[in-house]
């Protein structure tokens, strides 16, 4: 299936980013902040908050409930439409209300699973198929590649931010022309052991933050990928194809989305530096890999 001609202008050209990264300073003390303030219009009875993770976003505990604080900028709208358009599905672990926007960040509470771990890549297969099917009717927003790499840039000096710029702009041409062979639909976007987890419940997807309307093979490469760099072994990828109903790794379009994931790395160690006042030592070696990004 190629992408329609509605979908193209949505592959990250001109888009506002809906969830940036945190300014330098931003982090527990803030998100601790941001749930005091949001408590009279979350309803819900939260006792005193345990931090569990603060990375991009700052995840608590509050008794029965999580909850997930996002850094100030992030698109409330955004957040409600997943919450919404995806409301029902049994595979994914939503916001029970809608988010709540603060001066320190944006508030959501969803319940707190007990999780017995990572769930494993068969049960990650079947859990995407389970997501794919029964999301299909919803109607989520386009699939915005890349879309934290200009914000990231934009502190560069000219030439380093117009390599990074130029390939990413022939990486999101070169997507507009790939076929599909599973068609476009709801998918999860950010695939890892850390976001398919096994509960009481059975297994789960969480952080649904990227969630929206793409090639399917979006959501199975990221398993191709540590096949190919060696996280995982080959039975462990083939029971999660097995699992799905899908091996990926004979679409022609793969390349194009291991090199995509790999300019949103660059994005993301941009941000990472500077977060934590690491240098850019390392950035003349990635211009020169992107001077060609094809």
């Amino acid at each position: 299936m190629t992408l329609s001609p509605l979908d193209r202008p949505h592959l990250g050209l001109g888009h506002t980013e809906p969830l940036p990264l945190p300014v330098a300073g931003w982090g527990v003390p803030e998100a601790l902040a941001a749930l005091e303030a949001a408590r009279p219009e979350l309803g819900a009875d939260l006792p005193a908050p345990e931090v569990v993770s603060a990375l991009t976003t700052v995840v608590l505990r509050c008794g029965a409930h999580a909850v997930k604080v996002y850094p100030p900028g992030t698109d409330p709208a955004h957040l409600e439409t997943l919450r919404l358009r995806l409301a029902g599905a049994t595979s994914a672990l939503l916001p029970t209300q809608s988010p709540v926007v603060t001066g320190h960040g944006v508030v959501v509470v969803m319940p707190w699973l007990t999780v017995t771990g990572p769930a494993s890549w068969t049960e990650t297969g079947a859990l995407l198929r389970a997501f794919h099917d029964e999301t299909a009717g919803a109607t989520l927003p386009p699939w915005t590649p890349l879309s934290r790499l200009p914000g990231q840039v934009a502190s560069l000096p000219a030439e380093p931010a117009a390599v990074l710029l130029g390939a990413r702009a022939e990486l999101l041409a070169a997507l507009a022309s790939v076929d599909s062979e599973l068609g476009l639909g709801p998918v999860h976007g950010d695939v890892s052991p850390s976001n398919a987890l096994r509960t009481d419940a059975g297994p789960v997807l969480i952080d649904l933050d990227w969630g929206a309307r793409a090639p399917r093979e979006l959501d199975l490469a990221p398993a191709a990928r540590r096949l190919a760099a060696g996280e995982i072994g080959r039975w462990e990828y083939l029971g999660f194809c097995a699992a799905y109903g899908h091996d990926v790794r004979g679409w022609v379009g793969l390349e194009l989305l291991d090199r995509v994931a790999d300019l949103g790395g660059v994005a993301f160690r941009l941000w990472d530096s500077r977060h934590h006042g690491r240098g850019l030592d390392w950035l003349e070696a990635e211009l020169e890999h992107w001077r060609s990004p094809l």
